[in-house]
């Protein structure tokens, strides 16, 4: 298999991957707020999402991901995303400055 189609076939699978992610947390998060009784785009919704919904998505890119073979590849972009966030929320050492 040449150097171009082995590329192409990797976005495809990637591409895919994401594809398959959104459409079953959109699913879910729809089952999950008219489970609750949430209103959509209400406060309760929003407090919802980033402790179900958020996760799940992370949760579910990896199980995606793995079933397609390109685990390594989501994996290392979840740690750096990860990473990033929590630097946000880490003290700054004020003698640094």
């Amino acid at each position: 298999m040449n150097a171009a189609l082995s590329k192409s076939i990797n976005v495809i699978v990637i591409l895919l991957v994401f594809a398959l992610t959104g459409t079953s947390t959109a699913y879910i998060s729809g089952l999950l707020t008219s489970a609750l009784g949430v209103e959509k785009w209400s406060l309760l919704f929003w407090v919802v999402w980033l402790i179900f919904i958020f996760p799940l998505y992370q949760g579910l890119t990896l199980v995606f991901a793995f079933i397609f073979g390109k685990f390594d590849y989501f994996y290392t972009r979840q740690k750096k995303i990860a990473n990033k966030v929590l630097s946000l929320f880490k003290r700054k050492d004020a003698s640094r400055d």
